[in-house]
């Protein structure tokens, strides 16, 4: 095996009680993921990492594999690891999509892939963040990179922030003025020496997973994309990502080509 995309999956969620489960297009959410990563043929297999019994039967009743992981794991990242060093410690790279990102693109799992076979201990991927309600919110993770294209620095601050004035339109579509994809890619030996690191004090303060490893000294290498959707984090984006799904189910429709797959 090459690489291994694993999408990690638990029910507790805080904003989005039971996310994973929650209908999107006629099926669970995490269901929708794991299709969409499967589709787009980047990886040579798609795990599920998951908590629940719940989410394992949802996704093996439509064929997904399946690792049940410990419930007291504290993050997305520590489940990864788990069912990594069971199912696949010989994978070459490991791609970690999160369970909430149904929309996610090919380009930025081959930008995170790309970047960890350039030499970065991690790679990941963002884009612009394009609007100024978005660079202030704080539900959207911003990141700011150095000229080789390495994470100085993630916060749900408004980051980078001029200091007399705000930016302009044309500052936040362009590279200075990005916000991060859910998308994570290593090695899993990187990927164990993440998962056995404590915890670090930006991390806390921030809640934000990838400052531990960026604080420990880590390279994080962030590939740039175009475009790329957000992830389904609060009622509203819910509320978007039904929308799209129905729009894509009447174009594809109207096409003669049944319900989209998204």
């Amino acid at each position: 095996m090459t690489v291994l995309a694993v999408i990690p999956a638990r029910l507790a969620s805080q904003r989005l009680p039971r996310k994973p489960l929650l209908d999107l297009g006629g099926g669970p959410l995490i269901v929708r993921v794991w299709r969409r990563v499967s589709e787009l043929g980047v990886a040579d297999a798609v795990l599920v990492a998951t908590d629940s019994d719940e989410i394992a039967d949802a996704c093996r009743a439509v064929g997904a594999d399946v690792e049940l992981t410990d419930r007291t794991q504290p993050s997305g990242t520590h489940r990864v690891a788990e069912a990594v060093a069971r199912r696949a410690p010989a994978a070459e790279v490991v791609v970690n999509v999160q369970g909430d990102e149904p929309f996610v693109g090919a380009d930025a799992m081959r930008a995170a892939l790309d970047a960890v076979r350039s030499g970065w201990d991690v790679g990941t991927v963002a884009t612009p963040v394009r609007t100024e309600s978005a660079w202030r919110d704080p539900a959207v993770v911003k990141l700011v990179r150095d000229a080789r294209g390495r994470a100085l620095y993630f916060s749900r601050a408004p980051i980078p922030h001029p200091r007399d004035r705000p930016p302009s339109a044309a500052d936040l579509r362009g590279d200075g003025y990005l916000r991060h994809v859910g998308v994570y890619a290593y090695t899993p030996a990187v990927l164990a020496r993440w998962a056995a690191l404590p915890p670090a004090p930006l991390e806390t303060v921030e809640r934000l997973e990838q400052l531990r490893p960026l604080a420990a000294g880590f390279e994080i290498g962030v590939g740039v994309v175009p475009d790329a959707d957000g992830g389904v984090d609060t009622e509203e984006d819910l509320r978007r990502a039904r929308e799209r799904v129905e729009r894509e189910g009447r174009a594809g429709a109207g096409r003669g080509g049944g319900q989209a797959t998204a």
